[in-house]
């Protein structure tokens, strides 16, 4: 999620990188493959997503995996749209949200569950 982050903050500032003369992957690639980079690693992120929701017991995390799909699935279509700075800056918080939601909703973990599953 964080390798995400920094790719959508890179096509964020690609103008500044190329005039600083940055070799960031938007800068050697390209806007457009860096796009579908992007869209593959949002794939990539679902896949355990939807691994831990339909085979683990999370208990009330849950609900964090499936905002968090929800955000992705909506990151996914309007990375397909984006094209300026603004809406890349959205799609930078869209995922600093998840990241920063990941962490507290380890509250949220059933944790008699685990301790069953480790001792």
């Amino acid at each position: 999620m964080i390798a995400m982050r920094e790719l959508v903050k890179d096509l964020e500032n690609l103008k500044g990188d190329l005039i600083q003369n940055y070799k960031t992957i938007p800068v050697v690639y390209g806007e457009k493959w860096s796009k579908f980079f992007l869209s593959v690693l949002t794939v990539l992120a679902v896949v355990p997503i939807l691994l831990l929701t339909t085979r683990f017991d999370t208990g009330l995390m849950d609900y964090y995996f499936y905002t968090s799909l929800l955000l992705l699935i909506f990151f996914l279509l309007f990375l397909y749209f984006s094209n300026a700075k603004w809406q890349y800056l959205i799609l930078h918080n869209i995922l600093k949200f998840i990241i920063v939601a990941g962490v507290f909703s380890i509250l949220l973990i059933d944790y008699k569950e685990v301790f069953n599953r480790v001792f």
